[in-house]
């Protein structure tokens, strides 16, 4: 039976226009001129029936669409260059890191150049937000969120846990009665996204931070489940609704504006996002560089 896929040239040429935000970065990697990247990304929408990216200007966005189809296509593209690897002979000059598909996204991204040149390597990544994945003996080191148990693994503190409530100036121009120090009694929850944890990897969860607050659930609210992370930071930034942020995650928006930090700030202990490994990887040259520029720079001033 034929596989119904759309064109695979065409899901290659968005996926890297997705995870470099740029038409013009994805031609360069793929060696290809722009106007082909458009061409492909015009066909592929064309087959999904659905529009992907939104365009201003020189600026490009994923919809919600491009974005549901972006982690797909990212995980699916890593998992099948991960196999592979395991067929080819063993390159000394390249780091695999796992990391889930939002801290990929928006924090390992951002710093790409930089980890490059420090580790005078190839970095490659594989997403997932299962961490079962990075357990494969072809993955150098994983970033993992957790409280610091992470069984007979090396591991090593990258930044803490500081959430807080995170919303539009827009949206609490709009609804100036939600008090974020008492949420449930102030706004719909269906305003209230929540990325749950699925996984079980520990993430902070609605539930939990109001637990925290001294404001405790019911059990039978309808928080808005919105699976993706960078999705739904992109929500709240539309003045859709509200959500938990992650400092280090959410930055960006902040410095630019589109979103404010509001109500308490909840830190449990020990939990964070650790850099994860095995213990012969250290022996690797390339990873003893990579971690030692990750441990060395503090959070929100990496070299790009």
């Amino acid at each position: 039976m034929r596989r119904n896929l759309p064109p695979l040239n065409a899901l290659f040429a968005f996926e890297a226009a997705a995870r470099h935000g740029s038409f013009t970065r994805a031609a360069e990697e793929l060696s290809v001129a722009q106007p082909a990247i458009t061409r492909h990304i015009a066909k592929l929408e064309n087959w999904f029936g659905h529009t992907l990216f939104t365009r201003r200007g020189s600026t490009i966005e994923l919809t919600t669409e491009g974005h549901i189809l972006a982690g797909l296509s990212t995980t699916v593209f890593d998992r099948l260059e991960l196999g592979i690897r395991d067929v080819l002979p063993s390159n000394d000059h390249e780091i695999l890191i796992g990391a889930s598909f939002g801290v990929a996204h928006l924090w390992l991204m951002p710093r790409i150049s930089g980890m490059r040149l420090a580790a005078n390597a190839t970095v490659n990544f594989l997403t997932s937000d299962d961490y079962r994945s990075f357990d494969d003996p072809s993955v150098d080191c994983s970033i993992r969120f957790g409280n610091g148990d992470l069984g007979s693994y090396n591991n090593d503190l990258l930044f803490r846990e500081h959430c807080q409530i995170i919303a539009s100036p827009t949206f609490l121009e709009m609804h100036p009665e939600f008090d974020p120090n008492d949420p449930l009694q102030t706004i719909d929850p269906k305003h209230l996204f929540d990325h749950g944890d699925p996984r079980a990897n520990g993430w902070m969860t609605w539930e939990r931070y109001l637990q925290h607050i001294g404001k405790p659930t019911s059990g039978a609210e309808r928080f808005t489940k919105v699976l993706s992370f960078p999705t739904m930071l992109d929500m709240v930034a539309a003045g859709e609704g509200v959500t938990i942020g992650y400092r280090g995650l959410d930055d960006h928006l902040i410095e630019a504006d589109q979103l404010v930090r509001i109500g308490t700030q909840v830190e449990r202990d020990g939990h964070g996002y650790y850099l994860v490994y095995r213990n012969e990887v250290k022996s690797k040259r390339p990873f003893r560089r990579l971690r030692d520029y990750l441990l060395q720079s503090k959070l929100g001033h990496l070299t790009t």
